[in-house]
């Protein structure tokens, strides 16, 4: 899903006509198209030095960060970013991909960041599947890690098949629909405050062995 990190360049490029930003804006985000982050990086300080508050060249910033694991930096950016306009989804979408991809994940985190943006989102955009993906994806790993509440489960369940609705063939769709079938045969019951699988490499197994 690294692919989807660059996605909002194309959202956020439109915004950025009626402010002198666009040479920074396209510097930077061609940069990043070749990998180049800190070279991208340096461009959108840059630009931040004429426009010290402007969200798009600091949500691409964020961005630049993110793919050089300056995770602490990101989430900075991001924050003050949406302290200022808590609703601007290229921030929203960056904190969850932020907390999401980092070495020491913090998936509860990243889909606070995720449900924040998701009304947010045009249903019809490429970014709609992969913000299913990724709270789907998040609430998986957490069912490993800490357990998820009936209603969490649910939400999981619910983001991960629209995710194959969207993407009926994503590589992993097979691994999604499988798993996506143990967990409605095993869940237990509402009267059960959490339910934690604490035997994943088991079930991974399982579930392995069913596409082969």
């Amino acid at each position: 899903m690294k692919k989807i990190f660059l996605l909002f360049i194309f959202v956020v490029s439109h915004l950025a006509f009626c402010q002198d930003i666009t040479v920074y804006l396209d510097e930077g985000n061609e940069l990043i198209s070749k990998n180049k982050f800190s070279d991208a990086e340096n461009t959108f300080r840059k630009g931040l030095k004429e426009v010290p508050e402007n969200p798009i060249l600091k949500s691409q910033l964020a961005l630049s960060l993110i793919n050089q694991d300056k995770n602490d930096e990101a989430e900075k950016v991001i924050d003050e970013i949406l302290v200022k306009q808590p609703e601007f989804t290229a921030a929203l979408w960056y904190g969850g991909i932020n907390n999401f991809s980092k070495t020491k994940p913090d998936f509860r985190k990243a889909i606070y960041y995720f449900e924040k943006a998701y009304n947010l989102i045009d249903p019809n955009s490429q970014q709609y599947f992969a913000v299913n993906y990724y709270v789907g994806r998040s609430y998986r790993k957490l069912l490993y890690r800490e357990g998820l509440t009936y209603l969490e489960v649910d939400r999981m369940l619910e983001t991960y098949k629209k995710y194959l609705e969207l993407q009926p063939n994503a590589e992993d769709s097979i691994d999604a629909k499988n798993f996506i079938k143990k967990v409605e045969e095993k869940r237990p019951g509402k009267n059960v405050g959490k339910w934690i699988v604490t035997q994943q490499q088991n079930i991974e197994e399982m579930i392995n062995k069913t596409t082969k």
